[in-house]
């Protein structure tokens, strides 16, 4: 098993030091229902992610240190085909929701919610939690005809905990958290004038500054927020390290962009001192911060303050067969728990292999980003389909352009090189939707100008590093692997170039670094005319980038003319209901690359792109090997 991670550099020699009064922080984020080691979009075992597998892990960190807590840090319900079928009829009414069964079972202290947590609507929120045996904390938020059920604002944990020599101590640990504030915009339709979501930072010191006052040892706070940068506005979305920074906060659990840290090479020092874990995603790590404990100061209100820190990050990948066995060992004298998990596994494949429709030609995202694909054509013509009724009942509109913006939800990156979506040809499954399509936002149409579509280009553009022309220079990798795969849009019903000999405007995170002349190029409409800036276009998209999630400022600045809270997944399933006889998609040639003389570059991709040989044909690959990390390697040329 390998541990990473970092240790402060404030360290202090006390006798309570020296007795070894520890107090070790466990944290899980964004397992997205991923309950057991199963892939249920592929149909097969998983033993990469997965509440079960961290039950060993657990176990086995609660028992090298006796005052350990756990915390769950959110997008906890929503993600996995176990999460659509717990609401679907094929649960028994009345069950627990598998998830917080399991957390119950494996004793967490408290958690928080995470924006998806929301996307089945506030009943089916509060139906889940109502069974949880541990609070659930959240600073910034209001409820305002809603029932807040087991969620508040803060809570004070009352702990005896132990020093190396046995004798037991009262510790009072504070904690608080918070989702992005920018939930009720993506979504809105669930919850406008149901609940209030303020901005994180200020509503976190208000619960810090009452813990304290309260007579809190310690705080901790359940940030469902990326760690951002020092520079991120008080309203932002991710701002982990400037919750560190808070007078009175003694650790943070970041989430929500399911990154990892810290990693090997990673400083806590930039953290201001105070540790921060964020533990990746669906299962892939358990955070664990270690606090080394001594006296308060004179004058204090509280007994204790840290003295030194280390925080790490255990990873899933690789723990032996005795460890991912450890929940099963954990459930035995809990029979009923047992059977409703293998009851919950068993519905899921059943829910997940239901047939839709069919299709006559592969699914894949192997080279979504390199070229428009059958995959990202068939969420486009579903969005149209859906909106469709919409535009028949608005005779205002019909004389505008229709552009469909979707994307490749799984396509490498930061996910690794299984983390692509590849349905077969042949008969299409509800696991394979889910697959295509991993989210529950609902469906919105907006108008947008031609400026601001280019924008919105742009910023998709942002996946690619900049590529030198010039034939006789070494190949450079061209996707940046930082990007999200999620945020590569791409706008059916028009035509461009994306010119990558110019730095892209933003970062692979979103933030503005140049202000040149960006890199989309030649933006045309579908029949060949040029989009001019003033012109308008409709925009069937979905709710989280109409409300400019991925940091789309253009679409979030785009004007709403219809929201629905159908999922857009729910458009996807109809469509392929609809086309019985097999789906064959007409892939439109939305994007190329501005030819730079045939500039080298080398696309990393999946392994399984190998089984598409044509497809390798016809782009202009050549294959090249496997990386260390998994990855395949493609030479192409620009």
């Amino acid at each position: 098993m390998t541990v990473i991670g970092t240790r402060s550099d404030r360290r202090e020699t006390t006798a309570a030091g020296r007795r070894g009064l520890r107090l070790r922080i466990l944290a899980t984020s964004d397992l997205h229902a991923h309950l057991l080691p199963f892939n249920y979009f592929a149909d097969r075992p998983d033993h990469g992610v997965g509440l079960s597998g961290l039950a060993g892990l657990i176990q086995r960190a609660r028992a090298a240190c006796p005052n350990t807590l756990l915390f769950d840090n959110g997008d906890t319900l929503q993600g996995a085909p176990l999460a659509d079928a717990a609401l679907a009829d094929l649960m028994p009414r009345g069950q627990d929701h598998p998830m917080i069964a399991v957390m119950n079972a494996l004793g967490y202290d408290a958690a928080t919610l995470g924006n998806h947590d929301f996307d089945f609507g506030l009943g089916a929120l509060q139906q889940a939690l109502s069974v949880a045996r541990y609070p659930v904390v959240l600073a910034n938020v209001d409820w305002l005809d809603a029932d807040p059920g087991p969620v508040q604002r803060r809570k004070m944990l009352e702990r005896t905990v132990t020093d190396a020599a046995g004798n037991g101590h009262p510790l009072r640990i504070g904690v608080t958290g918070a989702v992005p504030p920018q939930v009720m915009r993506w979504a809105r339709a669930h919850l406008e004038g149901r609940i209030a979501v303020h901005d994180i930072l200020p509503a976190v010191r208000r619960e810090v500054a009452a813990l304290r006052a309260e007579g809190a040892d310690l705080v901790i706070v359940l940030a469902h927020s990326g760690m951002g940068h020092d520079t991120d506005p008080a309203d932002g979305e991710n701002v982990g390290r400037l919750l560190s920074r808070i007078d009175g906060v003694d650790a943070v659990i970041a989430g929500h962009t399911h990154r990892a840290f810290p990693r090997p090479g990673d400083a806590t020092g930039p953290l201001g001192g105070t540790p921060l874990v964020q533990p990746g995603c669906w299962g892939s790590h358990l955070g664990q911060i270690d606090l080394d404990l001594g006296p308060a100061t004179a004058g204090s209100t509280a007994r204790w303050r840290v003295l030194g820190s280390e925080a790490a990050l255990i990873p899933l990948a690789g723990i032996g067969a005795e460890d991912r066995a450890d929940l099963w060992q954990r459930l035995k004298p809990m029979p009923g728990l047992q059977r409703q998990i293998l009851r919950s596994h068993r519905a899921t494949r059943v829910y997940a292999a239901r047939t839709l429709g069919r299709t006559a030609v592969p699914l894949e995202t192997y080279f979504s980003l390199i070229a428009p694909c059958a995959a990202t054509q068939v969420i486009a013509d579903a969005q149209r389909a859906a909106i469709a009724p919409v535009l028949r009942d608005r005779p205002d509109l019909a004389h505008l352009p229709l552009v469909s913006a979707t994307t490749p939800f799984k396509a490498g990156g930061r996910g690794g090189p299984a983390h692509y979506t590849d349905v077969p040809a042949g008969r299409v499954l509800l696991r394979h939707a889910a697959d295509l399509y991993g989210f529950s936002n609902g469906l919105i149409l907006l108008k947008a100008t031609g400026a601001q579509l280019r924008e919105w280009l742009e910023r998709s553009a942002s996946a690619f590093f900049r590529v030198v022309p010039g034939p006789a220079d070494l190949p450079r990798p061209l996707i940046d692997p930082a990007f999200a795969s999620y945020n590569f849009d791409r706008l059916d019903g028009l035509r461009y170039e994306i010119d990558l000999s110019q730095p892209a405007r933003t970062s692979a995170e979103g933030d503005v670094t140049h202000a040149g002349p960006g890199r989309i190029r030649n933006l045309r409409l579908s029949d060949g005319r040029p989009l001019c800036d003033t012109q308008t276009c409709l925009v069937a998209t979905s709710a989280y980038r109409a409300a400019g999630g991925g940091r789309f400022s253009a679409a979030q600045a785009c004007e709403t003319i219809h929201e629905s809270t159908d999922p857009v997944r729910n458009a996807l399933m109809a469509h392929f209901a609809a086309h019985q006889d097999g789906l064959d998609p007409v892939v439109e040639p939305s994007f190329t690359f501005t030819p730079l003389g045939g500039a080298p570059v080398i696309l990393h991709t999946g392994p399984g792109a190998a089984a598409y040989p044509q497809r390798i044909r016809d782009l202009g690959l050549v294959p090249d090997g496997v990386e260390d990390d998994g990855f395949a390697r493609y030479l192409m040329k620009i």
